[in-house]
């Protein structure tokens, strides 16, 4: 009887004491302990891009989002951001973007802008919140590309990568 006790001790010793040992990745396999999508994204052609705000009359506008921002950020890209119309040209400009992210209602003045820039035009992505579908044809016959929002962070950011792959082929 006494050697069955000893052997369940030391079971029930090394049962409490142990730890679970985990193979390379299957940690990150465990609920809640993986990877987030925008924190492992990575742009495949990072960007120059340029967001152009509407003036502040305009409060609902889908480039004002900060998620879009950050997430931009983070995939590489590099953004600048400006104020329509005042300071447009100067940025155009100032330095090469290759893609701009602008409302519909200012993707004439961005086209009007661009001629300040330099030889290679930037790519217009016009920013349509929930649009019809007759406002969505207009939008893709006067502008390079069309996001749709609300969308997923993920989707627009394949959409950037898109264009990015598009403007080097």
């Amino acid at each position: 009887m006494k050697p069955l006790a000893a052997a369940a001790a030391c079971v029930a010793v090394f049962a409490i004491g142990s730890q679970i040992l985990s193979a390379c990745g299957d940690k990150f396999l465990l609920v809640g302990r993986g990877v987030r999508f925008n924190h492992a994204y990575a742009a495949v052609h990072p960007a120059s891009i340029l967001i152009v705000l509407p003036p502040k009359s305009v409060k609902s506008a889908a480039v004002r989002d900060a998620r879009l921002l950050t997430a931009l950020k983070m995939a590489g890209h590099r953004v600048d951001v400006v104020e329509q119309p005042a300071n447009l040209t100067e940025a155009l400009g100032r330095s090469r973007h290759d893609i701009v992210l602008a409302e519909r209602a200012d993707a004439p003045a961005v086209r009007a802008a661009e001629g300040a820039g330099g030889d290679v035009k930037p790519s217009i992505v016009g920013v349509l919140e929930d649009p019809s579908s007759a406002a969505l044809t207009a939008a893709r016959s006067e502008m390079d590309y069309v996001l749709k929002t609300p969308d997923s962070l993920a989707n627009i950011l394949n959409l950037l990568d898109d264009v990015m792959q598009a403007r080097r082929h």
